[in-house]
């Protein structure tokens, strides 16, 4: 499609679920949301971090085998403010990115908004709570907890539906040139940009106003409201969603605990927060 055609500038990450720094990147993506609404089409394309650790060797981050990760998504978490939870790679860590890749595709099969929650949840259930999501059962439950049909989904896993996407999906990413994930393609009326590697709200935005002059940043919900559309939601989150820094928002966020409004959850090295009333404030 050429961007003159397209009716709403799009953004895609090339991304993968297990990918720590887009991980990291989701309070980014979560204000882009809020601001834009559906001024702005998002979607993902599967970049195939690691086929098989067994093969893998990232030398950049002294990374050879799965237990070489955990120091790794501890410093970059310092970095990026999202929490996770390092002991998946002492019980059960993953030996290969691509399965959960796949449950993605097969999710993506039957509606796309539901696919970007499921990969949400792909991200944060192996970031934080010591799941590994290549796994059939725990694929299932996921797709269970965002609306997706089961039935549906696991066919598209079995027949090769799934694995064809996924393929469609690595190709893209060759094509596009793509070495670091995630990496931005940003498509709009006015042209076209690409921004390789963990990038800001303010980075962002500005490549997404140079493809579409026209969009307007839209006002911020209120925080139980902004918490009861994308539960659960990190601490990072709130604070970039917001502009604060990490300790005013966990103020704040603590001050809707007090009242009742919203309730919090620990997990790894940080906290996520769940509405009590719908947000209805």
């Amino acid at each position: 499609m050429s961007s003159t055609d397209t009716e709403r500038p799009t953004i895609t990450q090339f991304t993968d679920p297990m990918c720590t720094w887009c991980w990291g990147s989701e309070p980014i993506i979560r204000r882009l949301r809020t601001v834009l609404a559906d001024q702005v089409e998002f979607r993902y394309v599967m970049g195939g971090l690691v086929e098989d650790f067994d093969e893998f060797h990232d030398a950049a981050n002294d990374i050879a085998e799965p237990s070489d990760v955990a120091p790794h998504w501890e410093e970059a978490s310092r970095i990026h403010g999202m929490p996770v939870d390092t002991q998946i790679f002492e019980t059960d860590p993953a030996q290969s990115t691509y399965p959960a890749s796949k449950a993605f595709t097969a999710a993506r099969q039957q509606d796309t908004e539901l696919a970007n929650r499921y990969l949400r949840r792909l991200r944060e259930v192996y970031a934080t709570q010591v799941r590994n999501v290549n796994h059939r059962e725990e694929q299932v439950k996921i797709a269970e907890s965002v609306g997706l049909d089961v039935d549906e989904f696991t066919t598209a896993l079995d027949n090769g539906i799934a694995q064809a996407a996924f393929e469609q999906d690595l190709s893209r990413t060759r094509q596009a040139g793509v070495r670091a994930f995630p990496t931005y393609h940003i498509e709009g009326p006015a042209g076209e940009k690409q921004v390789s590697g963990f990038q800001m709200f303010e980075e962002l935005m500005t490549a997404l106003k140079t493809v579409d002059p026209t969009l307007e940043q839209l006002s911020t919900p209120s925080v139980p409201k902004f918490i009861a559309e994308y539960e659960p939601v990190a601490t990072r989150e709130v604070a970039e969603v917001y502009e604060l820094d990490d300790g005013k928002a966990r103020q704040v966020l603590e001050s809707f605990v007090d009242d009742g409004s919203v309730r919090r959850e620990a997990r790894g090295n940080g906290f996520f927060w769940y509405s009590n009333n719908g947000g209805d404030r």
